[in-house]
């Protein structure tokens, strides 16, 4: 249910901004910091598609490159 709900969100998003008018969300990917009780951080990778299935390896790896070193037109 969690990554769904992320999709949902990602989803949501889209309203906002113009460049995605009628787009549809197929596949996520999401780096978030956390910290622990005990003051302990991590950096936790997530990725998901519709119905909060797991991308393949090589699609989740192209999405990383592209965020990073794509044209960001």
């Amino acid at each position: 249910m969690g990554d769904e709900t992320i999709h949902q969100a990602i989803e949501a998003s889209a309203e906002h901004n113009e460049k995605l008018d009628g787009a549809l969300l197929v596949g996520w990917f999401v780096v978030a910091e956390w910290i622990g009780a005990d003051g302990t951080r991590s950096l936790v990778r997530m990725a998901g598609t519709p119905g909060g299935a797991v991308p393949p390896t090589w699609q989740t790896k192209g999405y990383l490159h592209e965020s990073l070193y794509g044209d960001w037109a």
